[in-house]
Parts: structure tokens; C-alpha cells; sequence
């Protein structure tokens, strides 16, 4: 049984897929603002090598500045991109950070998500094969992998 987060996991590589390690760039660099001015950024993209953040007007020119700056050092920093911490970004090119301000409030959201709302894939390969393979290795592998299929079903 796979849960959605595996299944993303396997498929954000492939390169039909690539916007949702995008999107996982984009978090990781928020996460490194300020969780006082983080309250305040309201969404961020990527357009044209551009880093793009819209945040409310209750923030003023400072924290405007320490956000650029902020990303910028972090994205400036070979050693810090190379980390584990920001394996989403290795192919994403961000040259410039651009910040907007949005005299719109801003609209609350509160998500109740419990354990309960964890999706599952039930698995709907049967195992019902017939196995040929003349190498003795690879014909228990494949008797292990069919094994493991029936047991899941």
C-alpha cells in the first residue's frame, strides 16, 4: 500500500513532473525567512530565472530588504544549495529575488488535517504471472517480488 507522499516522491524526478520539485524549492527557500516576517509572505514563484514574493503591507521597506537578502545569501551560497536540506533546488536557476507587496488582506485559512485524512494506493497488480527466466538469481528474485505483490493484495 503506497501513500501519496511516496507516491510523489517517486514521481517528482521524471521531467513531465519537474514543477513539484519546483514547488518544494520554493517552500525550503520561504523556510529560511524570518518565521515572524514569514506570517506575512503570502505565496512566492518562479518566472524567467526570477524569484517572485508577494507579501502584505504590514511589513516595511526592512523587512523587504532582509528578505531579498536573505535569499539571496542562501542561493549565493554554493555550500548551502549543496546541502541535504535543499536537494529540490540542484536544477532550479533563480538569478534575481524580486519582492511585491499586496494591499489585499490576507485571507484565513485554517486546515484541520488529522492522521485520519492520510490517502492510501491500494495496490491492483494481482501477482498472477507465470515466471520464466533460466537464471536461478533472477527467477527467485522474481518469485520474492510476485511473493510480496500477493501478500499486499
Amino acid at each position: 500500500m503506497k501513500n501519496a507522499q511516496d507516491i510523489l516522491t517517486s514521481i517528482q524526478y521524471k521531467p513531465q513532473f519537474k514543477k513539484i520539485l519546483h514547488h518544494k524549492c520554493i517552500e525550503k527557500l520561504m523556510s529560511t525567512i524570518l518565521p515572524a516576517i514569514r506570517k506575512s509572505v503570502k505565496h512566492g514563484y518562479v518566472n524567467k530565472k526570477i524569484f517572485y514574493i508577494t507579501i502584505t503591507a504590514a511589513l516595511n521597506k526592512y523587512d523587504k530588504d532582509n528578505i531579498i537578502k536573505t535569499i539571496k545569501t542562501v542561493l549565493n551560497s554554493k555550500m548551502i544549495l549543496e546541502s541535504e536540506r535543499f536537494v529540490e533546488c540542484a536544477n532550479l536557476e533563480i538569478d534575481d529575488v524580486v519582492v511585491y507587496v499586496d494591499h489585499k488582506p490576507r485571507l484565513a485559512e485554517n486546515l484541520h488535517i488529522t492522521q485520519s485524512h492520510t490517502l492510501k494506493y491500494f495496490e491492483r497488480a494481482s501477482g498472477d504471472l507465470k515466471i520464466n527466466i533460466a537464471d536461478e538469481k533472477l527467477q527467485a528474485l522474481m518469485q520474492s517480488i510476485q511473493d510480496i505483490i500477493k501478500a499486499e493484495k
